[in-house]
């Protein structure tokens, strides 16, 4: 029984800290995504790039705060201070978003609403893609390990 606990205590540990740098991957994968679309929009014109960056980096601040927010917590935390810990982040998450965009389109002028919107999108969604590839790319892999075992 004690070593059946520690086993699942170190799986949660383990699970927990695979959890976190999948966390980490989404968020780099946001900014690199960014910079991307940032620099393509910036030979066709200087605003739209600039509000592409701003767009892009207010989705990725938000989803890093949310990841800090639920990482924070220890993963022996009683679960209600987990959960606890995810709905406040997402709170100031939501909070954190709608002030950048109150400060972005306050502070910065000339903007293009059109390409910050649609690029904020965009990198909000990236998670989810990166996700489903990963998940393509997993599939393929378990394919082709169930033909080569009922070939071999």
């Amino acid at each position: 029984m004690q070593k059946t606990m520690q086993q699942d205590q170190l799986d949660l540990i383990q699970q927990h800290r695979q959890s976190k740098k999948q966390a980490i991957k989404y968020v780099l994968s946001q900014l690199a995504l960014t910079a991307v679309i940032s620099i393509t929009l910036l030979f066709i014109d200087l605003v739209m790039s600039y509000s592409a960056l701003t767009g892009g980096l207010i989705a990725t601040i938000a989803s890093a705060w949310f990841a800090y927010k639920v990482f924070s917590v220890s993963p022996d935390s009683a679960a209600e201070k987990m959960l606890a810990s995810a709905y406040m982040g997402e709170i100031y998450k939501i909070i954190l978003t709608g002030a950048l965009f109150i400060c972005a389109f306050v502070l910065i002028k000339p903007i293009s609403a059109a390409a910050l919107l649609i690029t904020y999108f965009v990198i909000h969604m990236t998670p989810a893609m990166v996700s489903m590839q990963e998940s393509k790319v997993g599939n393929r892999a378990n394919e082709t390990e169930i033909k080569r075992d009922n070939n071999g």
